[in-house]
């Protein structure tokens, strides 16, 4: 039994690449003892479930705050051995075991992060790696005694086996995050049909309230005799003064207005010579003015004439501008303009490069270069694997396509050369595969860049371009794209 203890941080030996290598190599069974399983760190473990022929089993646990109804239903699709404890109880379930058994050797990888996207990829984080040498009667009893505890303890436990009915009773009682958090007391469509039985409250007594009509125009209204009565009704009706006004209306002129002299009535009796018209001032261009425009001072504009929107438009590419910028704001205006990148919507059937951030060499593997099946389904023609030929390899059948692969090492400025290099990939399989033996030689770490530069539809480059290297930062900027199942970039040209 070998134990190592291995550091985690910012996307360096991470426990989703161990995850994913130990997943890959495909086990004959993997134990997940995990107490905070969230949906994050179960989407990049996912990617490897897809394809994997192993058995599998999850002994998790769940709370009402990070355990979601799709990861769960998601577990179901890849395994039947799912079992769970309820966080949401005053003691909880904390563990975070993965362990990988194969005919010859086992692995168990103990963490103390969360099971969670930055847990086990950026994460500052201590975890240790135990191997089992299945081949040693001491080593493989100790791994059997280990397994058989954790199983028992499961068991005995209140954990419970998850199928598609405890979900659905999970979400109705709120043990798991789910949308359906509060009562409301709008009806739903299905009550409103009738497919759901209403609680009906006690009915009231109706109290009839007869209206009276007061505008039936057959009531008869009785006649009172006041004649002889001492009643009088004084109603005091207070005095409004009104001002007659009529010879006191006054209109206020602003002053360059016309004041008419009393006894006149019109401006016809006052009479056109006694007008004060104000002067107009004739429309004088100014020469000196910096606006003034020499070529334009003999233009004539007929003002019937029609205007035509059109010759009125114009672009950047009609404006000329005479800036006088001192040197400093030259300086800044041709930074700008080094900044400025004209893009525009890439044709997919056109890529002819592919960069994306790798992660560590897999020691196994150092013929090969993966490449995730989201990039395969977005840029199939990059790839050309419809015209490639099936073949058996190992009793297993794949999509061969032989080509010539040139690969460069940027760090040490080597150049290999493979004519009979392949792009090979396995039917529902999550990656594709670049396959030399010439990669033995370069060596690559977690970041580095890939660049796969296809010259002709058999004639591929390969660069790797370590990130201590200048020209990684202008590379790295053209990775702009997530893949879905971890947080490495990668982008197309």
């Amino acid at each position: 039994m070998q134990v190592k203890v291995i550091m985690q941080k910012e996307n360096e030996n991470t426990l989703a690449n161990a995850i994913s290598q130990s997943l890959e190599e495909n086990a004959k069974k993997a134990y997940f003892f995990i107490g905070n399983f969230k949906e994050t760190g179960y989407k990049i473990i996912e990617e490897d479930l897809i394809d994997t022929k192993t058995k599998l089993y999850f002994a998790i646990g769940i709370d009402k705050r990070t355990t979601t109804r799709s990861m769960l239903e998601g577990l179901l699709n890849y395994t039947d051995d799912v079992y769970f404890y309820s966080n949401n109880n005053m003691n909880e379930y904390v563990s975070n075991i993965c362990v990988f058994e194969y005919t010859d050797r086992a692995y168990m990888f103990v963490s103390g992060s969360n099971i969670s996207e930055s847990g086990i990829t950026t994460d500052l984080s201590l975890y240790t790696k135990i191997t089992y040498d299945l081949k040693n009667a001491t080593d493989k009893a100790e791994y059997k005694d280990q397994i058989k505890m954790m199983l028992k303890e499961v068991e005995e436990a209140e954990f419970t086996k998850l199928d598609k009915k405890t979900i659905l009773s999970l979400v109705e009682n709120k043990e798991i995050f789910s949308t359906r958090q509060y009562n409301h007391s709008v009806m739903s469509i299905s009550e409103l049909l009738g497919k759901k039985e209403k609680i009906e409250e006690p009915k009231k007594e109706e109290v009839k309230e007869v209206a009276e009509d007061v505008y039936k125009t057959d009531v008869e209204i009785p006649k009172v005799d006041l004649s002889g009565s001492d009643i009088s009704i004084d109603i005091d009706i207070p005095e409004v003064e009104v001002e007659d006004k009529k010879d006191e209306l006054a209109i206020d002129y602003v002053e360059d207005k016309i004041k008419i002299p009393e006894g006149i009535e019109s401006y016809e009796e006052y009479g056109e010579e006694e007008e004060t018209k104000p002067e107009k001032k004739e429309d004088k261009i100014d020469e000196n003015n910096e606006l003034y425009d020499a070529s334009m001072a003999n233009d004539e504009v007929d003002f019937s004439e029609t205007l035509d929107i059109n010759d009125m438009l114009f672009s950047k590419a009609e404006v000329k501008l005479d800036v006088k910028a001192s040197k400093t704001k030259k300086k800044k205006a041709e930074k700008q303009e080094d900044q400025v990148v004209s893009s525009k919507k890439i044709n997919l059937n056109n890529v002819s490069n592919l960069i994306f951030e790798t992660g560590a060499k897999n020691a196994k593997e150092e013929d090969s270069i993966k490449v995730p099946n989201q990039v395969k389904l977005m840029i199939p023609d990059f790839f050309g694997l419809d015209e490639a030929e099936s073949e058996d390899v190992n009793g297993t059948l794949y999509k061969v396509k032989h080509i010539s692969l040139e690969i460069v090492d940027a760090k040490e400025n080597k150049t290999y050369k493979d004519e009979d290099a392949k792009i090979m990939y396995k039917p529902k399989q999550s990656f594709l595969t670049y396959v030399s033996d010439m990669l033995k030689n370069v060596d690559y770490a977690e970041e580095d860049i890939i660049r796969i530069n296809k010259i002709s539809d058999k004639e591929y480059v390969i660069e790797v371009i370590n990130k201590k290297l200048q020209e990684y930062k202008v590379w790295s900027k053209l990775c702009n794209q997530n893949f879905r199942a971890s947080t490495k970039k990668f982008g197309v040209m």
